[in-house]
């Protein structure tokens, strides 16, 4: 195929740019009118003449390429935490287990607060950081380790689009 030497760098590139932006760029993918844009998997797959399956097939061994190397990422933080007494090794495996609860309940969530408002969300998301807030104390964890550096009132230059909090709100401060 002609495209062959520089098809793979380019479908590297794309699913990079794409799993970096992430939510971000479904909602982008979205047009005015409410229709849906043709996906990048379809779009790479017209533009080169390539078969969506495969495409997609591509993009899929990728992302779960790169969310095993997370959770390997997170473990191995977690391991150092426990190895320099910052939390114990019971603390370790709880906090992996609810990483796991709440990577479920997102994928879940996702879809239904698709068709809520943003009222709506924020008092459905502020639920669920009160109840992971709460799940934190209870088992005497902070709850950074739940988060990440991703976490409450984390973000580029100490928040999200650089105002210090959450889309522009203060930043909160989650330890028990």
């Amino acid at each position: 195929m002609k495209y062959s030497k520089w098809i793979l760098p380019v479908v590297g590139v794309a699913v990079a740019g794409t799993t970096w932006l992430g939510v971000g760029a479904a909602h982008a993918a979205t047009a005015t009118d409410g229709m849906k844009a043709p996906s990048i998997v379809q779009e790479l797959a017209d533009k080169f003449h390539l078969n969506a399956t495969d495409v997609q097939g591509v993009f899929d061994t990728h992302r779960t390429e790169m969310e095993a190397s997370m959770q390997a990422n997170a473990k191995a933080k977690l391991d150092a935490d426990v190895a320099s007494g910052k939390i114990t090794s019971a603390q370790e495996q709880l906090i992996i287990a609810e990483r796991q609860t709440l990577q479920s309940q997102m994928k879940t969530q996702m879809e239904s607060m698709k068709n809520m408002t943003e009222a709506q969300r924020k008092t459905a998301m502020d639920a669920q950081q009160k109840t992971v807030q709460a799940w934190a104390t209870a088992n005497g964890i902070d709850v950074k380790y739940l988060f990440g550096r991703f976490g409450p009132g984390a973000g580029f230059k100490g928040g999200f689009h650089g105002h210090g909090g959450m889309m522009g709100q203060a930043p909160t401060t989650m330890t028990p």
